[in-house]
């Protein structure tokens, strides 16, 4: 990319809305750590997700607050580098009732599950801290259909129709009403093939 060197003598506005619109949503990996030792536990958020290159551009770009530090939480404090009005905070498998000081400001979440007694019964009750989502991604470790009791029972937090669910190996991504049309339809089509066979 070549260097545009009059842009420092733009006005400031114009500057400004520029940098504003190199801001591109982005996947926020974050994970927890939790390392116990004899002589004592470090615990500490780590991230893979690269610092946004705007950051790295200018100090006018850095002061605008387009991003915020954030996830550096613990005795061994990291930062990630986050814009929550943008970005999808993706926790892997990181239990979301680990993330304390953010739950406020995530708008957008995805984690990693099976939809087991334990997310069922005692995690998916974490949910109910991040009171300003807008989108949650479930990454389902097992079928479609495991998360239906999900689905039904869980206080999503956000929009229903804004939840969605992934299969890890294919990508595909349904929202919870297809999932109960998928339902109704396998369903519909099992009595079919037993009241064939009788």
């Amino acid at each position: 990319m070549s260097t545009f060197h009059p842009f420092a003598r733009l006005p400031l506005e114009l500057r400004t809305r520029i940098w504003e619109m190199t801001v591109e949503p982005r996947d926020v990996e974050v994970r927890f750590k939790d390392i116990f030792r004899v002589e004592g536990s470090i615990h500490y958020y780590m991230s893979s997700t690269p610092v946004p290159k705007i950051l790295q551009a200018c100090h006018e770009a850095r002061n605008l607050g387009l991003y915020q530090r954030a996830f550096s939480f613990g005795n061994k404090p990291r930062h990630t580098w986050v814009n929550f009005e943008m970005d999808m905070i993706s926790l892997g498998d990181t239990d979301i009732r680990n993330i304390v000081d953010e739950r406020l400001h995530i708008r957008r979440l995805r984690f990693e599950r099976e939809s087991d007694e334990w997310f069922f019964h005692y995690e998916s009750k974490g949910l109910k801290d991040f009171a300003n989502l807008i989108e949650i991604h479930v990454i389902c470790l097992d079928t479609f259909f495991s998360w239906l009791d999900s689905w039904e029972y869980v206080e999503w937090q956000c929009p229903r129709e804004n939840v969605r669910f992934i299969k890890k190996e294919s990508g595909q991504m349904i929202d919870g009403y297809e999932l109960d049309k998928m339902w109704d339809e396998f369903v519909e089509e099992t009595r079919r093939r037993e009241n064939g066979n009788n």
